[in-house]
Parts: C-alpha cells; structure tokens; sequence
C-alpha cells in the first residue's frame, strides 16, 4: 500500500464528538473503542468460566424466535480472541484507517446509518429466508468492516494499493476470493451477509450518504402569528469541501468523483457565481 497517498487526508471536519486529553474520539475511534472493550470483557469471562454469556449476542433465527431481539445490534461486538487472535487487531486497524476517511466523506451521522444498516440489514434478511436457508448464524465485525473498506474503494477506486493495483481492483478481488470461501464451505449465511453488506456499503455512497428526513412536530398558530424567516444559507459549509474535491479531481480526474461530490462541486460552482454577480442598483 502506498502510505503516502494524498487520498489519507482526513481532518475531522466535523470536529470530535468529544475529547480524552489531546485525543479526538471520532465515530470511528469510538466504534473501535467499543469493539475492543467488547473483546476484552469476553476474555475475562471466558477466563472465569463465563465464556457462555457471550452466546446470548450472537444473532440467529432461532434466538430471534425466543424472543432475543437485541441480537440483531449486538452480534458484530462478540469477539472470541482465541478464534480472531491477531486478525482481531489488524480488523481494527483497517477499520480505524479507512472508517476515518469514510466518515470524513460521507459526515458522522451517515456513516452511523450506513454502520447500523451493514448490521441489521443482513440479520432481518437471513431472518426472512431462515424456513428455506435452516439454520444460520452471524457472530462478528469482519464482514461489516470489510463493508467499509469496500465504500472507501467506492469513494476512492483509483486510490493506489500494493503492486500498483487500484482501490477498485482490490476490492473486487478480495470481494471475489471472500465469496469462493464461502462458497466451497457452503456458508449461505457467511455470503448472503457478504454481499449484502457489500451492496449496501457502496450503494450507500455512491448516494452520498443517506440521512433520515427532517420531520417538524410544528402546531400551525391560528391566530395568524409571525412565521420565523429561515436562516439564510451562506454556503460556506458547502465552500470549505471544495478543496478536497479539486485535489481529487487533480489526482484522478472527473471521472473518479462520486455523484455527491459533482453535486456538491455544482452547489460550489452556483454560488460563487451568485457572489461574484454585480447587484443592479438601487433607485
């Protein structure tokens, strides 16, 4: 991998969510974070006998059916570092590397949306599929981090890796050899989650993220009261991730900008030509 690519650029332009000392805790660090704590409280417990509390998060139709819904968000945080070992922190790591530089792209709020989809998504559909699939189990974070690298190679698909290969190269590949391990173990769950999340990870960002929308619990006055004017928009959030899109476009040309980016490049574009519009003068 090319560790000096300009593509690592991330600045957190949303600020931390809050701060330990000198250290920003992103939603990324934070899912870390929690990943790592999760592992560590399942060493300790499977140290003291207690291994079998952690079977209560791993997901599967039939927990679900006696009545065990939280499965469905608790599964990715089951760790067993006697199965994982030292994979568990390379996961991390990648995660920490390429997680940043997604929610630096996408924005906090998405990227928590895209996270909890990669999750529950695949876990309702096995769910559905279960009387003809039989049984089927989900237990882990691999596969849904390996999602998110996947949007970073959305993202980014001419980003440099190792040999000179594109980010979309290495991502097709590792989602080919991924998909024949499954195959040749007869692991349908273990694929249908694979592509599921895959789908969804660069579906998600080739949209430029999906937000909820806005929903106002406003009462309408009848007395005919004074609306609030809406604040106007200046447009400089939008300016300030302009820079980041041009170097892009330096970099790898128009054609590797994201429908999102050409959005927010033409929203840029607009206003500057607002700005710089001469006023017809007052009489």
């Amino acid at each position: 991998m090319a560790w000096g690519n300009s593509w690592n650029r991330w600045e957190g332009a949303e600020g931390p969510i809050f701060t330990i000392g000198q250290l920003r805790v992103d939603l990324t660090m934070l899912l870390v974070g929690v990943h790592t704590l999760a592992m560590v409280l399942g060493a300790v417990a499977t140290a003291a006998g207690l291994g079998a509390w952690a079977a209560v998060g791993v997901f599967s139709p039939s927990q679900m059916a006696e009545g065990h819904v939280w499965t469905l968000l608790t599964y990715p945080f089951v760790h067993d570092i006697r199965q994982e070992g030292i994979w568990f922190a390379l996961e991390m790591l990648m995660f920490f590397w390429f997680g940043r530089e997604v929610e630096s792209a996408i924005g906090r709020k998405a990227l928590g949306l895209l996270y909890t989809a990669l999750v529950v998504g695949p876990a309702l559909l096995l769910l559905g599929v279960a009387p003809w699939l039989g049984a089927s189990v989900l237990v882990g974070s691999g596969t849904i981090h390996f999602a998110i690298f996947l949007a970073f190679c959305a993202l980014h698909p001419a980003a440099q890796f190792f040999f000179g290969l594109s980010a979309r190269w290495v991502g097709w590949v590792l989602l080919a050899i991924y998909s024949l391990t499954y195959f040749a173990g007869r692991n349908w769950s273990g694929g249908i989650q694979l592509w599921v999340t895959a789908m969804i990870a660069v579906g998600w960002v080739r949209a430029g993220g999906v937000s909820w929308p806005k929903l106002s619990f406003t009462k309408s006055s009848r007395g005919g009261g004074k609306k609030k004017a809406p604040p106007k928009k200046t447009g400089l959030v939008v300016l300030e991730k302009v820079d980041p899109i041009l170097e892009k476009i330096s970099r790898e040309g128009m054609g590797s900008l994201s429908a999102a980016e050409k959005k927010l490049l033409e929203e840029a574009r607009n206003k500057l030509m607002q700005k710089d519009r001469p006023r017809g003068s007052v009489r």
